[in-house]
């Protein structure tokens, strides 16, 4: 019986743990910033500092599924490599994965690095 009962709990431990993913992108990789919204338009291929500043936000964060109440929009977001994250257009805690349709979450100071890096480029927030 406890033989069983480990192997139970290991199972669900395993299949817990590989559900559970992580943002990983390259920091060596330069982000391009894409913000279309009313009249303002901005493509940016942006500087290495901004690149670093963004990947460092998004590696590492643990992707969820769900529908989040916050507004998502591919036209306001950020690409790393082949991932392309959208911040919440309300400016809400949280960003979209649009490779898996996952989320994640951000704190306040990662949530105003992201909007200052857009404002540099003539993006703001909130955007809804």
């Amino acid at each position: 019986m406890k033989k069983t009962l480990l192997l139970i709990c290991s199972l669900l431990i395993l299949v817990l743990l590989a559900s559970c993913s992580r943002v990983s992108v390259s920091s060596d990789v330069l982000a391009e910033l894409t913000f279309k919204y009313g009249d303002v338009y901005v493509s940016a291929a942006l500087t290495k500092e901004e690149s670093e500043q963004l990947s460092n936000i998004v590696n590492g964060k643990a992707l969820y599924a769900g529908d989040p109440s916050c507004s998502f929009d591919v036209n306001i977001s950020f690409r790393v490599g082949d991932r392309v994250f959208c911040p919440a257009c309300d400016s809400c805690g949280k960003v979209k994965d649009c490779k898996t349709g996952k989320y994640f979450n951000i704190s306040d100071a990662e949530r105003e690095t992201i909007e200052g890096i857009f404002e540099k480029y003539g993006g703001h927030f909130p955007c809804v």
